[in-house]
């Protein structure tokens, strides 16, 4: 395979091919350019050498690529029943998807206004289900599998230029553990995917024809994408960008497509302000105001691409060969490649992950679809099937094998864990002991009680029900600690940035009082209550949703809950 050049050239067998009809040696030309025609006439010539070398009777070739498709779409159906699990960060969108269809409001504790979950409309979409569906668990599973198989269809039929590569791709995502594990798991990723792969279906159409409705429909995705999770922006920013260059010669009709497709963002964003007193999810502030130096977290992020390496070879070899293809193809992969690439920068970044692969999916997902619409030659699409084939079967356990057995609840010394393996036994599909997903509590409130802990934070919020409050150490889904900064260890994991509690911060959530002892720290507090807790209509409140977020409060002393002890009571 020469990879050298352009594109990816025909050299050897192919440019003998090329002469007899087949795709001609292109000396670097754009892969949009191959002539398709030929190309698939060239493809079934070598399926049919194949079929002769393994003695296949006539009847069987070749395969009806119809029912190849379905072939696909069936094992991925069947991989997605033996892997279906639900995660217990998805536990705690389920635990606010609950608290607001039984009318305590979209909150994670019922007497705090506080946006716990990262996906706002993966959040929404779960609520309306629920409510027709009745039982949130099975509603969870049930979207989280139509919507991978919605995805895998959509590559391989609609979007994929090139069947064969088309199926390549699509056994790649088969393989994966990554992409396998969180099909499912009750996270926005499925949804994602969906998401990304109508935007670049649109984005294609948006670059050749700029008309209205697909540049209105291309931005409304976006802004769905990034409701669903908002660092995919940095994902689709380069594709982004190029869609509004190739459409500045009509400002009206592109300003009226921003207009119109941002405006679920801007709705969402100032509903956000006014009922939670911020514009981002509370994670966001939680896991990007640690105080742990960006060198750090690079050095962890590195080690979470490493993890992947280990335990899921295929992942980040598809990524490599996605990247590999779009930059040495036409302009359109390489704005897709360079996307890819913004975002493992971007992982590495923010340290990656506790949950190994989850980071990883979207960008395969774009990898795959680079893959599906690139004109590899049969040689080589043989000579990747069968690296592909390799790199699966060392981990078909997890995949295409993976059984009700299955359990891994190691974490490793780097933090990071196989999150399917650690909750399969108590929460995978095929588990008998699944028991929320067949029986889903009253949801009433009874005895008022608080927990603190760090971790395991939504399952235990459900069990306890809407009356326990939960203060979370480790910030997720409370609104002061996560403006605090994580306490000083050097075992710090990923993920979970445990905080000092201020002293008589417990007392305080029991009594709905501010009994803290620290004036600094009660000062800010006093905000953070009156955003969070006071009266919604309150103009003191409003003024102090303003002056919080423009940074005109004080924050508490950051080297005291950095580097000092504080204690919890006095």
């Amino acid at each position: 395979m020469d990879l050298s050049g352009g594109g990816f050239r025909t050299s050897g067998l192919e440019a003998k091919i090329g002469e007899r009809g087949g795709i001609p040696d292109t000396g670097g030309l754009h892969i949009a350019q191959y002539d398709l025609t030929n190309y698939r006439r060239n493809m079934n010539r070598h399926l049919s050498i194949i079929m002769d070398l393994f003695h296949l009777p006539k009847e069987t070739r070749p395969l009806p690529r119809n029912a190849i498709i379905a072939l696909t779409l069936f094992l991925y159906f069947l991989e997605l029943i033996r892997t279906a699990w639900i995660s217990d960060d998805s536990a705690i969108t389920i635990r606010s998807v609950m608290n607001f269809t039984h009318g305590y409001g979209p909150t994670f504790n019922i007497d705090e206004r506080v946006q716990a979950y990262t996906h706002p409309l993966w959040f929404l979409v779960i609520s309306g289900f629920s409510i027709v569906l009745e039982n949130v668990f099975f509603t969870t599973l049930l979207l989280s599998c139509s919507l991978s198989l919605a995805a895998l269809w959509f590559l391989t039929t609609y979007y994929a230029s090139n069947f064969w590569a088309g199926i390549l791709a699509s056994s790649a995502l088969l393989l994966s553990k990554a992409y396998v594990d969180f099909s499912t798991s009750g996270l926005e990723n499925p949804f994602s995917h969906v998401l990304l792969i109508a935007l670049l279906a649109l984005s294609l159409k948006c670059t050749k024809t700029g008309k209205s409705l697909h540049l209105v429909v291309f931005v409304l995705t976006a802004s769905l994408l990034y409701l669903n999770r908002p660092d995919m922006l940095i994902l689709i920013g380069p594709i982004f960008i190029l869609v509004i260059i190739k459409n500045l010669h009509n400002r009206t009709t592109l300003a009226r497509a921003l207009a119109i497709g941002g405006l679920p963002v801007l709705l969402w964003t100032g509903f956000s302000v006014f009922y939670y007193g911020f514009p981002f999810p509370n994670t966001a502030y939680a896991k990007l105001g640690t105080g742990i130096p960006i060198v750090e977290l690079g050095r962890q992020g590195i080690r979470y691409f490493l993890d992947s390496i280990r335990r899921d070879p295929v992942t980040l070899a598809s990524i490599t060969l996605g990247l590999m293809i779009g930059f040495r193809s036409c302009f359109f992969n390489k704005i897709l490649a360079s996307g890819i690439l913004a975002y493992i920068v971007y992982i590495v970044s923010i340290g990656g992950c506790f949950m190994s692969g989850r980071l990883l999916t979207a960008p395969l997902f774009v990898a795959a679809a680079i893959i599906a619409r690139s004109a590899l030659v049969p040689r080589q699409l043989i000579m990747l099937a069968i690296g592909l084939g390799v790199l699966g079967g060392m981990n078909l356990n997890a995949t295409l094998l993976s059984a009700s057995s299955y359990n891994n609840p190691i974490i490793g010394a780097d933090g990071v864990a196989d999150e399917r393996g650690f909750y399969f036994q108590r929460f995978g599909l095929l588990n008998e002991r699944m028991q929320p997903l067949y029986y889903v509590p009253l949801w009433d409130v009874n005895e008022r009680m608080v927990v603190i802990m760090c971790g395991g934070l939504g399952f235990s919020g459900i069990r306890g029900g809407p009356g326990v409050h939960l203060i979370d150490c480790c910030a997720l889904a409370d609104p002061l600690l996560a403006r605090l900064p994580a306490k000083y260890t050097p075992y710090w994991r990923i993920g979970h940035f445990g905080r000092q509690l201020p002293t008589n911060y417990r007392e305080s959530i029991e009594k709905n009082a501010n009994l803290l002892t620290d004036q600094q720290t009660w000062a800010y507090y006093e905000s953070i209550r009156k955003i969070t807790r006071g009266p919604l209509w309150s103009l003191d409140r409003l003024w102090e949703i303003v002056r919080v977020n423009l940074g005109l409060v004080d924050k508490p002393s950051w080297d005291m809950y950095r580097n000092h002890v504080v204690p919890r009571s006095i």
